[in-house]
């Protein structure tokens, strides 16, 4: 019998999954600090998660039956994947299978900031008819900078390209798009010659702050930055700072460096949109990411090991 434990809520469809499965075993307990789940995962074979409940080497040192761990969703920067492998413990994950939600999360972000319309909502429910105020800009030959172009940004290049905005890349890889006009780019100059900024970037410790001080001095004033990846790789402060002394147009944050104790200065400023980590939070990317990560583990459990 394969010994489940989730950790993070995942959509019925997935739990259904384990449900029907003559071989599981499954619990569900959701919020465990790290000293309850090190006692909690001691008996189990395979440990699911979302990016609330943090894998450390503790744990995973504690883990006496853990063979898998499974992250629904793309970011392993909530696992400590060097001691998994350390162990022997197999880390999967569902890279892409969120990837239609965050792409138009982040088109919806584009035209939000291009249209201030937030602020417009905000003002007539107030009751006030400020038209004049919300004077906006069109999306049509602007130009898209897109930092990190994998699933997610290949996503977002499509569908800005379709609005008719010219797109730049930087990614560390070439880039292969035969469908789409693209100029692959490196950072300095993408920062410079952008409109609009996008973030769709995995953390590392390469990736961690590149945003900095530095790098948004390089972003016209008129230009605004959109982070839907991690908060981590921007540095809030120097953002922060930057909208203050009016030298950027504005942002748009899905993402803080610490979640859920986020920035809220940052997300209280007038010319940012903030949502709370939504990117991914459809109801069919839900589904996609929890069948998937469900059917991995499964798959990679009975293809291993036998448990009776």
């Amino acid at each position: 019998m394969y010994r489940i434990l989730v950790t993070d809520p995942l959509e019925e469809s997935a739990l259904k999954i384990f449900e029907e499965a003559p071989d599981v075993y499954f619990e569900t307990r959701y919020g465990l600090s790290e000293d309850e789940l090190i006692e909690k995962i001691k008996s189990f074979n395979a440990v699911l998660i979302r990016s609330a409940t943090q894998i450390s080497a503790k744990i995973i040192q504690s883990a006496e039956n853990l063979k898998v761990i499974g992250r629904a969703g793309s970011g392993l920067d909530n696992v400590d994947v060097a001691a998994a492998e350390k162990k022997g413990i197999k880390v999967l994950n569902t890279p892409g299978t969120n990837a239609p939600a965050v792409a138009e999360m982040t088109i919806a972000y584009l035209f939000a900031l291009a249209r201030s319309l937030p602020r417009a909502d905000h003002s007539m429910k107030k009751g006030l008819w400020e038209k004049k105020s919300f004077s906006g800009i069109e999306l049509n030959e602007r130009i898209l900078g897109i930092i990190g172009c994998g699933t997610i940004g290949k996503s977002v290049a499509r569908k800005a390209r379709a609005l008719g905005m010219h797109i730049l890349v930087y990614n560390r890889s070439r880039v292969e798009m035969d469908d789409l006009t693209f100029d692959q780019v490196p950072l300095e100059e993408l920062l410079k010659r952008s409109d609009f900024v996008s973030i769709h970037l995995a953390l590392s410790e390469n990736t961690r702050s590149l945003i900095g001080k530095k790098e948004l001095a390089l972003m016209k004033k008129e230009a605004y930055l959109i982070n839907s990846s991690r908060g981590e790789i921007v540095d809030e402060g120097a953002l922060l700072a930057r909208l203050e002394e009016g030298l950027l147009a504005g942002a748009a944050l899905d993402v803080f460096t610490n979640e859920p104790d986020y920035n809220k200065k940052l997300a209280a400023h007038e010319k940012v949109i903030a949502t709370p980590h939504i990117g991914a939070a459809t109801r069919e990317s839900q589904q996609r990411v929890g069948v998937r990560i469900a059917d991995l583990t499964l798959e990679f459990l009975r293809s291993k090991y036998i448990f009776l």
